[in-house]
């Protein structure tokens, strides 16, 4: 027999309460910060770790929550284990809104992911189709009261029911393909969907390839585009105009999370009515702090925008 155990309801009596409606993957996670990976059979001392709620669709919803803003979290089911509670209780003390639910019949997933000091990183996840399943179903209420969306490119199509309703609602979108723009067709469809596109170069990439990607996404109708280059700071193009924004230097400790963060920064700028350049900058700003710390963290706005304020910008 299948049970359930519904936590966390969603209130849909604010009308216009949620900044941000966040969809994806929910998972509790850990990170261990090394100076550099060990050869495989071999060990190392950990100079750090923390615990933190992912994927980066929750890094997003508790960012903007953290920084003041209501988000809201479309996500899938969680087991009816310790686990699964210690998140939903972390998400009802945030206030993040959302419908989170336990099931007997699941367990909840875990991540670790094991982050060195020159910015690399991998990772062990459970990302089993049952879980994945059930966020084909999950309540998509918040989003009848968002400002904005975000998604991400690897919960496709188990997202697809809540992008549908993002776009029924006619509120802006981004989604996060990373460095999937090398095998285009394969996103193209879900690209179609996106208002503003967030990608990752990889070590390869160079800046005609660059150049040839933003084209062919304008092509398919996106508006915007985020280029996120690590120390390198980020690229925003759109058919009028194209600027780089470069990242402050900072101590690098932990780089696990920071796209994640940056697309927060630019959803929380557009959430506050701040122009694209403004809102980027706010985006690198959070990114490149939060590298200084362990786990994806939300450091206090004013300390990023005092940042934000002093980074180059480069139009082209």
């Amino acid at each position: 027999m299948r049970t359930q155990s519904q936590i966390t309801g969603i209130n849909t009596d604010l009308k216009g309460s949620i900044d941000v409606a966040c969809i994806g993957m929910l998972t509790p996670a850990e990170v261990y910060v090394v100076d550099q990976m060990p050869d495989w059979n071999t060990g190392t001392t950990w100079k750090g770790r923390a615990d933190f709620i992912s994927d980066d669709a929750a890094i997003v919803a508790c960012c903007i929550k953290k920084w003041g803003l209501a988000s809201g979290l479309v996500c899938n089911k969680l087991g009816n284990d310790i686990s699964g509670q210690n998140v939903i209780d972390e998400l009802e003390s945030l206030g993040i809104v959302g419908q989170f639910i336990k099931d007997e019949n699941l367990t909840t997933p875990y991540e670790i992911v094991i982050s060195d000091s020159r910015g690399g990183r991998t990772y062990i996840w459970d990302r089993k189709e049952d879980i994945l399943s059930t966020l084909e179903v999950a309540d998509t209420s918040i989003i009848e009261v968002a400002k904005c969306a975000y998604a991400d490119w690897y919960d496709y199509p188990h997202n697809l029911t809540a992008i549908k309703e993002v776009l029924h609602q006619n509120i802006p979108l981004l989604i996060n393909i990373e460095d999937q723009y090398q095998d285009f067709e394969s996103i193209k469809k879900l690209v179609g969907l996106a208002t503003w596109v967030q990608c990752t170069p990889n070590q390869t990439n160079n800046k005609h390839r660059q150049d040839e990607t933003c084209r062919q996404l304008l092509k398919e109708g996106v508006e915007g585009i985020i280029f996120t280059g690590s120390e390198e700071g980020c690229t925003w193009v759109t058919n009028s105009e194209s600027f780089a924004v470069k990242a402050p230097s900072v101590h690098l400790v932990d780089a696990n999370g920071a796209g994640a963060v940056l697309s927060s920064g630019f959803l929380y700028g557009y959430s506050k009515g701040w122009d694209f350049e403004t809102s980027c900058r706010f985006a690198v700003s959070a990114a490149s702090l939060q590298c200084q710390e362990i786990s994806p963290s939300a450091l206090p706005v004013q300390r990023i925008i005092e940042v934000s304020q002093g980074l180059e910008t480069v139009r082209f």
